[in-house]
């Protein structure tokens, strides 16, 4: 029978890579030192800091609210805030959104909900249609957008995802398999940049399966379905259990690859690659041409350049709520 590393008792909770069983209580208390000890081996929180916290409903952005409250006062984290982007998926979205708003009305934090039909008229499945593009696609330029807007227009100064290690690794192999290493640079555990918040990724040292296991230890509500659009794709499943084997016969690689990945962005690929990022003339948001993705995308959609008019419709809704 497998012990608990810290206390001796039976330890039903394996955790790979410290190759190490824990019993129920050291498993939570495991989980949440590694996701602190993220936060200041890399700087993402400093005392003081107002902290948003992007919620959609999962597993992952349900169990970093959870530890960033239980970790405030350890942390002089000044206010954790929730904040959701109703998406308009039918009754998907509608559950979601209540998961969201109970489980922080539980914690006792402010949460925000914003809807994506009160910005630009639609729903996330009319817009990608009037686009044409995956709704994907279209989803993870629209959130960067309101989350990062939204952020700023709360005050705050730090902006978090529930990205995590298995979806980091993943995401780097894939893009190295198809020679896309301009991407690595946004795979980083904190991007900074200036007249922008903060934004990090403190589940980047615990994996998935662990997540799964903290939430369901600590009885964290959260939506179990996957979005309807969610599709993976031949490359990304096989990268995904690529990595699943490789961690199962040698535990600890996914850390040793990301490691290896944060070593190739910083030697390798950092120091070759200007991003020339400039502000975009519609919005002010960051912009690698004159306009921005997001208002390119309410031009394409809508006949004009929204990026403006959707980030005061959010600030006054913010403001209202």
């Amino acid at each position: 029978m497998a012990k608990c590393r810290r206390c001796g008792r039976e330890g039903g909770y394996r955790v790979s890579y410290a190759k190490a069983w824990f019993c129920r209580e050291h498993f939570i208390e495991y989980f949440e030192e590694r996701v602190v000890e993220a936060i200041r081996k890399h700087r993402m929180i400093k005392p003081g800091d107002r902290v948003v916290v992007a919620v959609s409903g999962g597993k992952d952005s349900m169990s970093l609210l959870t530890v960033l409250v239980k970790q405030a006062r350890e942390l002089g984290i000044r206010e954790v805030i929730g904040l959701h982007l109703n998406l308009g998926i039918g009754g998907f979205s509608e559950l979601v959104e209540s998961v969201v708003r109970e489980y922080c009305e539980r914690l006792g934090v402010k949460c925000h909900v914003i809807h994506l039909r009160d910005l630009l008229g639609l729903s996330l499945p009319e817009l990608a249609s009037k686009a044409r593009r995956p709704p994907c696609s279209v989803c993870g330029l629209v959130k960067r957008y309101v989350f990062t807007v939204s952020t700023m227009a709360v005050n705050a100064s730090v902006l978090v995802t529930g990205h995590h290690l298995d979806d980091v690794v993943k995401y780097a192999l894939k893009n190295i398999y198809v020679g896309d290493y301009r991407f690595l640079t946004s795979l980083k555990p904190v991007s900074v940049e200036e007249g922008l918040p903060v934004k990090a990724r403190p589940l980047i040292s615990v994996g998935e399966r662990d997540i799964e296991t903290y939430a369901k230890l600590s009885g964290i509500p959260y939506v179990e379905a996957k979005c309807p659009f969610k599709h993976e794709g031949d490359a990304e499943k096989a990268v995904r259990i690529f990595i699943s084997e490789l961690e199962e016969s040698n535990p600890g690689a996914k850390l040793t690859l990301l490691s290896s990945i944060s070593k190739l962005i910083h030697e390798y690929i950092e120091p070759r690659e200007s991003r020339g990022l400039t502000r975009c003339s519609i919005c002010g948001m960051p912009s690698s041409g004159e306009v921005c993705g997001f208002c390119r995308l309410t031009k394409r959609v809508h006949g004009k350049y929204m990026g403006a008019d959707v980030a005061s419709k959010i600030e006054e809704s913010l403001n209202a709520s």
